[in-house]
């Protein structure tokens, strides 16, 4: 079986669906995060059955160390969750799940997927694809649309359309749209003002509407743009350094990736592990961070931000 890449969905034998976190795995399972469990009295329904959508980072692991302790593990110096690959039913792909809807569009919900598809028709249909709720029939008539586009340069191009179209059959978010994505993305803190929040966001253009639903378009790198498994890293203090950006082609992925030049020469790369902080910054601009020093064996060192999926007191802001 071909390994999970970045936003399938893992549904278990056990029940709870997982959403796959990364590119890379260990050998006897598959790195995902907990997304949806069975509960009679869960608000979303599915073949008769009831199902709840994981609140918060602290909640799926309460959950999981409670109810499915095979799902949580160490890996390199951290606990994470995953799928053990003996506990797989089945692997829920975007771009499989696309062409179902766009060959029979059953709900509202849908349709507005099958048109936001048409839009972006210079993608070709192998390099879309619907991710959320959606992919696993967890949806309800007012969820958002998890638009996946495979490959930096396709991502790059649905973006671009949609800023060339915003105002015709996709448009920005409205400052209402703009004040509830807010309050999601900071829901018990508040690391970024509003008007910080929205400056960074409305320059990005992968958020918007579609006929009154809210959609993103997400990257997933192709294949051949994967590379090799990064080398473990030890965690160290909290900081908060300066540095300017020389490469931002991957600010998009997840976890997103900014090359950068900081006073501290060892320092060479950010990762954010948040999506409050995708296509953050860009090329040549300068950036504030605040999140935790890692070190390699090696010597190279990094800045990690968003150590939970909340990054409460961590951020990446451009200084311009």
């Amino acid at each position: 079986m071909e390994k999970p890449r970045l936003r399938d969905f893992i549904e278990t034998v056990d029940g709870p669906i997982f959403s796959v976190v990364s590119y890379h795995h260990p050998e006897d399972r598959c790195l995902a995060f907990l997304r949806y469990y069975r509960d009679a009295d869960g608000g979303r329904g599915r073949s008769g059955e009831r199902y709840k959508k994981i609140s918060s980072t602290a909640g799926s692991y309460d959950f999981l160390e409670k109810e499915f302790s095979d799902y949580v593990f160490s890996y390199e110096g951290s606990k994470l969750q995953g799928v053990p690959t003996n506990k797989i039913k089945r692997i829920h792909r975007p771009e499989e799940r696309l062409k179902e809807i766009c060959e029979g569009p059953k709900t509202h919900l849908e349709k507005k997927i099958s048109k936001l598809s048409r839009i972006f028709k210079d993608v070709s249909e192998s390099h879309k694809g619907v991710t959320g709720s959606v992919l696993v029939g967890l949806d309800t008539p007012s969820s958002d649309i998890d638009f996946v586009i495979y490959g930096i340069s396709n991502h790059k191009r649905a973006r671009e359309i949609f800023k060339n179209s915003a105002g015709s059959e996709l448009r920005e978010l409205t400052e209402g749209e703009w004040q509830r994505s807010y309050k999601k993305r900071f829901s018990g803190h508040r690391t970024l003002s509003f008007d910080e929040y929205l400056w960074h966001e409305r320059r990005k253009w992968h958020k918007g509407t579609i006929d009154g639903t809210v959609f993103d378009i997400l990257l997933v790198r192709d294949r051949d743009e994967i590379g090799p498994p990064p080398m473990p890293y030890e965690r160290k203090e909290k900081i908060t350094i300066e540095c300017t950006v020389t490469d931002s082609k991957l600010a998009f992925d997840s976890p997103s990736i900014y090359k950068v030049e900081c006073s501290d020469s060892r320092i060479k790369e950010i990762r954010s592990y948040t999506h409050t902080y995708a296509g953050q910054a860009f090329d040549g601009e300068k950036i504030e961070v605040c999140g935790f020093f890692e070190e390699a064996a090696d010597g190279s060192c990094r800045v990690i931000v968003g150590t939970t999926r909340e990054a409460t007191g961590e951020y990446i802001k451009a200084k311009i």
